[in-house]
C-alpha cells in the first residue's frame, strides 16, 4: 500500500508562510529568494498566496487519512489472524464430522448385517443348546449395537448445531471483512489519486511561485482584500 510521502520541514515552511528575505527595499520572496526573475505581479501574487492557502490546507487533510486508513489496515490483519484461527477450528469441526460420517456408515452396514442374520435365525426355527448359543451371541451383538447407536446419537447432536452455528458465524464475519477490505481498497485508491494530484500542483506551485519576490505593498493590497 502506497504512504503519502511526508513533505521537508522546508517545504512545509515554504507552504505555510512567507520567507523575508534580503531583497531590495519594499519586496520579499515566497520562500527563499531565487536569483534574478522578474517580480510577481500583483495577480500572480494573489495566485500564489491562494495556491498556497490552499496546498496548505489539503496537507494535513491527506496526511489524516493516511494514518487512518493505516490504522483501519492494522485493524483488517488483526482480524484477518483470527478468522485463520478461526478457519482452522471449523477445518476441525469438518473432519469430526467426516469421521463421523465414516462411523455412522459402517454401524449402519453392521445393522444391516445383524439384521440379516435374525432374519434368517428366525426363519430357520432352530431348537436345543446351539440354537440357544445363537440366540445369546445376537442377543449381546444386539446390545451392543444399541450402545453404538446411542453413542454415535449423542455424538451427532453435540456435533451438529456446534458445527453448524460455527460455520455460518463464521461465513457472516468472513464476508464483513471482505466487504471492509473492499471499501478500504477503495478509499486507498482514491486517496492515492488525491495525494499524486497534491504532489502535482505543488510542483507547479514550485515553479510558478516559489523563490519568486514581489512588493510588499502588492501584499499588504491583497490581505486587505484589493
Amino acid at each position: 500500500m502506497n504512504r503519502l510521502p511526508l513533505m521537508c520541514a522546508a517545504l512545509a515552511f515554504a507552504l505555510l508562510a512567507s520567507t523575508v528575505a534580503a531583497q531590495a527595499p519594499g519586496t520579499k520572496a515566497m520562500g527563499t529568494p531565487k536569483a534574478g526573475g522578474k517580480l510577481l505581479s500583483r495577480e500572480e501574487l494573489r495566485a500564489c498566496l491562494a495556491q498556497q492557502k490552499e496546498l496548505g490546507a489539503r496537507r494535513p487533510a491527506l496526511e489524516s487519512e493516511r494514518g487512518r486508513l493505516d490504522r483501519e489496515r492494522a485493524e483488517l490483519q488483526q482480524v484477518d489472524a483470527a478468522l485463520k484461527s478461526e478457519r482452522e477450528s471449523i477445518e476441525k469441526l469438518a473432519q469430526s464430522a467426516a469421521e463421523f460420517g465414516k462411523r455412522s456408515k459402517a454401524l449402519s452396514a453392521q445393522t444391516a448385517d445383524f439384521n440379516e442374520r435374525v432374519a434368517r435365525f428366525e426363519t430357520a426355527n432352530l431348537s436345543g443348546p446351539t440354537a440357544e448359543r445363537q440366540r445369546r451371541s445376537l442377543d449381546r451383538e444386539r446390545i451392543e449395537l444399541d450402545k453404538s447407536a446411542q453413542a454415535l446419537e449423542a455424538e451427532r447432536a453435540a456435533l451438529g448445531p456446534a458445527a453448524e452455528q460455527k460455520a455460518k458465524a463464521f461465513d457472516a464475519r468472513l464476508a464483513a471483512r471482505d466487504q471492509a477490505a473492499s471499501d478500504w481498497n477503495a478509499r486507498n485508491a482514491q486517496l492515492t489519486r488525491s495525494a499524486q494530484n497534491f504532489e502535482v500542483d505543488l510542483e507547479n506551485w514550485k515553479i510558478d511561485c516559489e523563490g519568486r519576490s514581489y512588493r510588499e505593498d502588492d501584499e499588504k493590497a491583497i490581505l486587505s482584500g484589493q
